[in-house]
């Protein structure tokens, strides 16, 4: 499979200095005659994300997600390390709609990668990227989400009751969590199993590792993500290109340089979001609703 072009956008949503999409006027023509309509997209997942995309490409473009057979993604890394991450998110999600692709027979796919860390040491980042791909038009779109998850960062237990709290901490059952001791322990479902699997480990003298469960089904602030880049995907693939009418026209960078309301010198914040087609040159340049910045985010006013 070829493709041509590869767009992709980005937004975060924890920052101060973001912006939502609500803060853009939209680009393109919304055809109420979807091109995707009656057709079935393979969501390359055995996780049940099927499931979150399902709603949104139903109504916004009349298509059918379906889940893949047979279809092992645990071959790409796990969040609980017994098997190692090898590519990036982008390249895992790209691998997973090859194969999703591949082995449902169709030529769309969907496919997410997510990643959670803890640059400064205090909040979990969440870092999710949702990919499509039209192996019939021969381009990818990808919509990304940085946010702040609220499930609490994994921790070295030494007792049943910290193990406990810090469960409760994370809603658990709700909120799937993993034992890493000597052996990865996941798919524990209530407070007594909890219980009895950190007891036993500690009682063996084992270092016990209480940690969340990232995956999707077991995640519900991650199910949250997905379905909103779901969304957001279905509206764009439901989107027109002025000028070739090729579905999937969006975001495909951003102009900086926001004017500071006090001295007007231009600051880091978006200024212009920039449209583009998936399949043709053609680009738009979408000013942001708020003509300037406070004073606050100047470099000048507020070194």
């Amino acid at each position: 499979m070829s493709l041509r072009r590869r767009y992709h956008s980005k937004t975060q949503q924890h920052r101060g200095v973001g912006c939502t999409a609500h803060d853009w006027h939209t680009g393109g023509v919304t055809d109420s005659a979807s091109p995707y309509a009656a057709t079935t997209v393979a969501f390359a997942t055995m996780h049940g994300k099927e499931l979150l995309a399902r709603a949104a490409f139903r109504d916004t473009l009349g298509a059918d997600v379906i889940a893949v057979d047979e279809l092992d993604t645990d071959q790409f890394g796990t969040f609980s390390g017994d098997i190692e991450r090898t590519l990036t998110p982008l390249a895992a999600a790209r691998e997973k709609t090859r194969l999703g692709m591949h082995l449902a027979g169709t030529p769309f796919a969907l496919a997410s990668e997510g990643s959670f860390s803890s640059p400064m040491g205090l909040l979990v980042e969440h870092h999710e990227v949702l990919m499509f791909v039209d192996a019939t038009r021969g381009f990818e779109l990808t919509e990304t989400l940085v946010t702040t998850s609220p499930v609490p960062a994994a921790t070295t237990v030494t007792t049943v009751d910290a193990a406990l709290r810090w469960a409760a901490a994370a809603a658990f059952p709700v909120q799937g969590v993993v034992i890493r001791a000597d052996a990865i322990v996941k798919g524990l479902a209530s407070v007594p199993e909890l219980t009895a699997c950190v007891g036993e480990l500690l009682d063996a003298g084992q270092q016990v590792l209480i940690q969340p469960d990232y995956r999707a089904h077991r995640c519900p602030s991650r199910s949250v993500v997905i379905t909103t880049l779901a969304e957001r995907m279905a509206l764009r693939l439901a989107t027109l290109c002025p000028q070739c009418q090729c579905p999937g026209f969006g975001q495909v960078g951003v102009e900086r340089g926001l004017p500071c309301e006090y001295c007007g010198e231009p600051t880091h914040l978006v200024a212009a979001q920039i449209m583009g087609c998936a399949q043709c040159e053609f680009t738009q340049r979408v000013p942001r609703a708020e003509q300037f910045a406070l004073a606050q985010w100047c470099d000048g006013c507020n070194p």
